[in-house]
């Protein structure tokens, strides 16, 4: 159980190394599976080979610790290998697919055209548009200020002035 959870750990470290490295990380998860595999197996070989030459005839209960700890010593050397290929990759231009992210199509209220108005959450919502202008009432269309004339001499007035620029008439409020 604990070797399935050093390989899986190792997969995921190598999958990091690789995506920082801009390589696509799935050969680097097979190369991982497959080199750990394969020395391991390398690994059972010279340990009992190793076993026999050094202590004599193996023992008939199986493997013994003198074994494991070739094999597992000899699965390492595969897992740094692995490590190192993913580490020191040469510099690719893949990018990670859930890192990428796209704007929600917005509406011309600033809300994401599939979302409901009583969803959108007001301090992480856009700021609508200088174009759109806070209405009191939002039924009712926004009128233009009316303009304004001196009854003396005609001139246009500027909207609050109570005098004229023109003439220096005084400006009837109504």
């Amino acid at each position: 159980m604990l070797e399935f959870f050093a390989i899986y750990s190792l997969c995921r470290v190598n999958k990091r190394n690789a995506i920082a490295r801009g390589r696509k990380p799935g050969g680097y998860i097979a190369l991982t599976i497959v080199l750990w595999v394969v020395m391991e197996i390398i690994g059972m070989i010279v340990g009992n080979v190793l076993q026999y030459a050094l202590f004599g005839e193996p023992e008939t209960s199986g493997l013994n610790f003198f074994v494991i700890i070739v094999t597992y010593s000899i699965a390492g050397i595969g897992a740094l290998i692995s490590f190192l290929c993913a580490k020191f990759a040469p510099r690719g231009d893949y990018v990670d697919p859930s890192t990428i992210s796209t704007p929600p199509v917005m509406t011309s209220y600033n809300v994401p055209a599939n979302m409901p108005a009583y969803m959108v959450d007001p301090k992480t919502a856009p700021v609508q548009p200088q174009e759109y202008v806070h209405i009191d009432n939002p039924y009712q269309a926004p009128s233009a200020p009316a303009v304004r004339y001196c009854e003396s001499c005609g001139s246009q007035v500027r909207p609050g002035a109570s005098y004229c620029s023109t003439c220096g008439a005084k400006i009837d409020p109504n």
